[in-house]
C-alpha cells in the first residue's frame, strides 16, 4: 500500500454517478492510503449507503454545501502528501494512474498540481473541458499550464494548503485558475499530463441553467482583481466580460450575467489580493505563449457552449 496518495471524491446528491466514480477508484484501494468521499449535501442516506456497500471508504459530511470548499475539506482530511481529487461524475480510466502520479511528483519537487486528461464517454478529449493555453492537439503532450481541473487532478497537499487552498468564497467557477496563479506565484508548477486519463460524464443534476453565467462572471472579476496589477486586471476583466456577455446573451441568461457583474464589483472589498510579481507574470506569459491565435479562439467561442 502506498502512503503517498489519497483519492478524494466530492459529491452532491448524485448517488449513481458516485457509484461509478467509486467503481473506478476501488481497483486502486490497495495502492493508496485511503479513499474519501466528501458529501456537500451531508445526506444521512448516503452515509448509510457507503457504510453498507463501501465499508472501506471514509465518509465526511461537509457542514454545508460550500461548493469548492468541499475540496479543501478532503485535502485537510487526507494524511498523505498527494491527493487525487475527483468529481462524482468523473471516473479514472488509466490502468496505472497511481504509479504515474507518484512518479510525476517524485520527478519534480516543484510540482503542485498534475492535471489529468479528460475525455468523454467516446474516448475523445473534451473540448469543453480544454481550458489550457495550448491547442487541443497538444493533449498528447506534457506541458506547464495555469489551469487546474479541480475534479480531475492530483495535488500536493502541503503546497496547495500553504497558499490557502481553493477560495471558498468563489463557491464554483474559476477556483482552479485562482489557485493556480497563487501556486505559480509561490514558485510551484502546474502541469497537464497525457499519462493519466479520466472520463467525464458531465452530470447535469442540480445544475440550474443560470448558475454558470452568474458565478463565472462574478468570479472572473475576482480572479483578475486578486491576481494581477490594476491596469492588467482591468483589461482582462473587460475582455472576459465581453466573452461572458456573448455566452449569456446567446443562452438568454443576461439577468444572471448582470447579477454576476454587480456582485463581482461589490465583492472586491472582501477579496484578498495577492498580485503576481514581475517574475511570475513573465512566467505566466511564457506559459501562454503557445495559446491558439486570436482568430482561432474567437472561432471556438462562436461554436462552443458553456453547458
Amino acid at each position: 500500500m502506498s502512503r503517498a496518495v489519497t483519492i478524494s471524491i466530492l459529491t452532491y446528491k448524485r448517488h449513481q454517478h458516485l457509484r461509478r466514480a467509486l467503481a473506478s477508484a476501488l481497483p486502486y484501494a490497495d495502492q493508496v492510503a485511503e479513499i474519501i468521499v466528501v458529501d456537500n449535501a451531508a445526506e444521512p442516506e448516503l452515509k448509510s449507503l457507503l457504510a453498507a456497500e463501501y465499508p472501506n471508504v471514509r465518509y465526511i459530511a461537509a457542514p454545508s454545501n460550500g461548493g469548492c470548499e468541499g475540496r479543501n475539506i478532503g485535502l485537510r482530511a487526507a494524511g498523505t502528501p498527494i491527493v487525487i481529487t475527483l468529481d462524482d461524475d468523473v471516473e479514472l480510466s488509466s490502468s496505472n494512474c497511481i504509479a504515474e502520479v507518484e512518479a510525476a511528483f517524485s520527478r519534480d519537487p516543484r510540482l503542485a498540481c498534475l492535471n489529468f486528461t479528460v475525455t468523454g464517454v467516446d474516448g475523445r478529449v473534451l473540448e469543453r473541458e480544454w481550458c489550457h493555453p495550448r491547442p487541443i492537439s497538444h493533449a498528447t503532450r506534457e506541458f506547464e499550464t495555469h489551469f487546474i481541473l479541480e475534479g480531475a487532478c492530483a495535488l500536493s497537499r502541503e503546497k496547495v494548503l500553504s497558499v490557502g487552498g481553493y477560495p471558498a468564497e468563489f463557491f464554483l467557477g474559476h477556483e482552479g485558475v485562482d489557485l493556480s496563479y497563487r501556486l505559480i506565484g509561490s514558485g510551484c508548477r502546474v502541469v497537464h499530463t497525457p499519462r493519466v486519463s479520466t472520463t467525464h460524464h458531465a452530470a447535469l443534476e442540480h445544475r440550474p441553467d443560470w448558475r454558470v453565467y452568474y458565478y463565472y462572471t462574478r468570479n472572473g472579476i475576482w480572479v483578475a482583481y486578486r491576481s494581477f496589477p490594476p491596469l492588467m486586471a482591468i483589461s482582462r476583466v473587460l475582455a472576459y466580460l465581453a466573452t461572458m456577455g456573448f455566452f449569456s446573451l446567446r443562452a438568454m441568461q443576461v439577468a444572471a450575467y448582470l447579477r454576476g457583474c454587480v456582485d463581482g464589483v461589490r465583492g472586491l472589498s472582501r477579496m484578498d489580493r495577492r498580485n503576481l510579481d514581475s517574475a511570475s507574470l513573465r512566467h505566466v506569459r511564457e506559459i501562454r505563449s503557445e495559446q491558439v491565435p486570436l482568430l482561432g479562439r474567437i472561432h471556438r467561442r462562436l461554436r462552443e457552449k458553456i453547458l
